[in-house]
């Protein structure tokens, strides 16, 4: 993590927009826009699942151990910074960070 990160208010979520196929193409990130540059990576992350509630509604436990993830190699189009950035994926447009590495 670089110092402009470490001094962003907000670095735990990114706007990100996907094409019709919910791929991510851009995103906007601690007040800097990326374009993203490579295929983009899909994946599971795993939740420890001692952390989950005890209970839960009947076909619900999965949604609450694995999340579905995405590993996105982007450049900043102010500067030409290339990150690399672990996005998890939610409903709108607000996905948490789950991981940054330059």
């Amino acid at each position: 993590m670089t110092a402009e990160t470490s001094a962003c208010q907000d670095q735990d979520l990114a706007t990100v927009w996907t094409d019709p196929q919910g791929v991510p193409e851009h995103l906007f990130w601690c007040g800097r826009r990326f374009v993203v540059m490579a295929q983009p990576i899909a994946w599971q992350d795993h939740a420890i699942w001692w952390e989950t509630p005890a209970r839960v509604a009947r076909g619900t436990g999965r949604a609450l151990v694995e999340r579905p993830m995405w590993q996105v190699t982007a450049r900043a189009l102010d500067n030409g910074q290339i990150l690399i950035f672990d996005l998890a994926v939610t409903a709108g447009h607000q996905w948490p960070v789950t991981g940054i590495y330059d």
